[in-house]
């Protein structure tokens, strides 16, 4: 028998901006319910027939605004294969959790 390496990744298909907007979501969703910022610093909002969490702290929108829009220029582009998120100790720089989605892009040909 051999042995299977299994990888703890997800997969996203969809366009630049719907993907973006996971991401949006997702890293939100992830700093919400790791504590990672006061729960009073997210708002409620439904999207696709979900509860979601956003930020509504000035400084983390900032921060990642930017950082969505690039992810979605280089999503049209296809040139970002993976986007990982690191969650680790500040005074030790230890990992804590370490989240990765792989990003796969088709091309579609026109007939």
């Amino acid at each position: 028998m051999t042995d299977v390496k299994t990888q703890n990744a997800i997969s996203l298909k969809g366009s630049a901006q719907l993907v973006k907007e996971f991401f949006h979501y997702g890293v939100n969703s992830i700093l919400y319910l790791r504590a990672l910022y006061p729960s009073d610093s997210f708002k409620r909002e439904k999207k696709y027939g979900l509860t979601l969490f956003a930020t509504n702290d000035r400084k983390l929108q900032a921060f990642l605004e930017p950082l969505l829009q690039q992810v979605e220029f280089w999503l049209a582009k296809k040139q970002l294969k993976r986007l990982v998120m690191v969650i680790s100790e500040v005074k030790t720089k230890e990992v804590v959790e370490r989240w990765q989605f792989d990003i796969h892009t088709e091309d579609v040909s026109e007939e």
